[in-house]
């Protein structure tokens, strides 16, 4: 069962993300690398989230 810190955790994480999507404050190479990260991120939350598929989970 996914932990709902776990899931958390990685949400914030993809919200840091984009809050670092600024054109005038964030190169091409780093784009790419934080953009890389953050599809990982998402990869990792909707695997958890389908492990769990059909339990009813509270994310705060």
């Amino acid at each position: 069962m996914a932990n709902d810190s776990d899931i958390r955790h990685r949400m914030d994480r993809v919200e840091e993300i984009i809050e670092q999507f600024d054109p005038d404050e964030i190169s091409l190479d780093e784009g790419s690398e934080i953009y890389e990260e953050g599809q990982e991120l998402l990869a990792e939350i909707r695997n958890l989230l389908h492990e769990d598929e059909g339990e009813i989970i509270k994310i705060e």
